[in-house]
């Protein structure tokens, strides 16, 4: 009877460990840990820049949060795409995710294409740079304040998909404004994740 027990007590434990497994192979990309530490460093600089624009030009904010960073592609790749949203909270209560289309305009996730910039140097040390007003993109280094050049004055893209979300009712009292959200709360998100980036603007 001992000995069933025991046997069956292993068997649960080695179906947990292949179920466990089977989810992060699933769930989570395959990077390595010297890249996957260079994506979560990069887009935690992103988040910063994205987040510090919402908090100086937008009142009514009470939080801003982001999604997991979703990387997309084949793990064989040494670099694959991978996008973030901000999540917004007024001071209302309500809560909305950017990203996703409405009519017929698609609102754009950022990330590798078009926002940031992610390698290795000839020395093998990270290489991250952030798009910039200009179109330029601008060397930036995890740990240290984000340079003057990668603060923005205007990020288009942002300003369209509050418009949207304000249009759509699922922000209520949020204005452009430069008296911003002094005290608005930002919680950054490094976790990475398999797929594609869902946004419920659709």
């Amino acid at each position: 009877m001992k000995k069933r027990i025991l046997t069956g007590l292993a068997l649960i434990l080695v179906l947990l460990s292949a179920g466990f497994f089977v989810y992060q192979k699933l769930t989570k990309p395959d990077l390595g840990p010297k890249t996957t530490k260079l994506y979560q460093h990069g887009f935690r600089l992103l988040e910063e820049q994205i987040g510090t624009y919402i908090k100086e030009h937008y009142t009514g904010i009470e939080k801003i949060e982001f999604s997991p960073i979703y990387v997309t592609g084949d793990d064989g790749s040494s670099m694959l795409n991978a996008e973030v949203v901000p999540i917004v909270y007024d001071s209302h209560g309500n809560k909305a995710i950017f990203g996703g289309s409405y009519k017929n305009f698609q609102h754009p996730a950022y990330g590798i294409i078009g926002s940031l910039r992610l390698d290795f140097d000839y020395d093998l040390k990270e290489s991250i740079e952030l798009n910039t007003d200009s179109g330029e993109f601008v060397s930036v280094v995890f740990g240290k304040p984000l340079p003057r050049k990668a603060f923005r004055t205007f990020i288009d893209s942002i300003d369209e998909n509050f418009q949207t979300l304000i249009e759509e009712g699922k922000l209520k009292g949020v204005e452009k404004s430069d008296l911003g959200s002094p005290s608005a709360e930002v919680i950054y998100n490094i976790e990475l994740k398999k797929g594609v980036l869902l946004s419920d603007t659709e």
